[in-house]
């Protein structure tokens, strides 16, 4: 089969899926402006958990991670890497999110 005979069969079908993903992005843009707007209001109150009505909001903290970029390290000084560490660190961190359970 080819693609524009594809097309042509599955026309609605790729149709309702472009709209459905437009539709989607759309609400994931929109809890992530109330989830935000949430955590302020929360930090703001000097919340950081709430327990009600069968879920859970927390405020998950930043976490930061350290570690040593291997590849980086071989690749400049492949016999010296041992020695190396300390000049290859790596950091990465995670920021802070909101975290909603629903509880049974």
């Amino acid at each position: 089969m080819t693609q524009e005979l594809f097309i042509e069969n599955n026309g609605e079908l790729i149709q309702n899926t472009l709209v459905k993903g437009d539709l989607v992005k759309a609400e994931e843009q929109m809890l992530k402006g109330l989830k935000e707007q949430l955590r302020t209001n929360m930090e703001k109150a000097g919340l950081d958990r709430i327990v009600t009505n069968g879920f859970k909001i927390v405020i998950v903290g930043e976490t930061r991670n350290t570690g040593i970029n291997i590849r980086a390290m071989e690749k400049a000084e492949p016999e010296l890497y041992v020695r190396l560490l300390n000049d290859y660190l790596k950091v990465s961190s995670r920021k802070s999110y909101l975290k909603v359970e629903y509880l049974s």
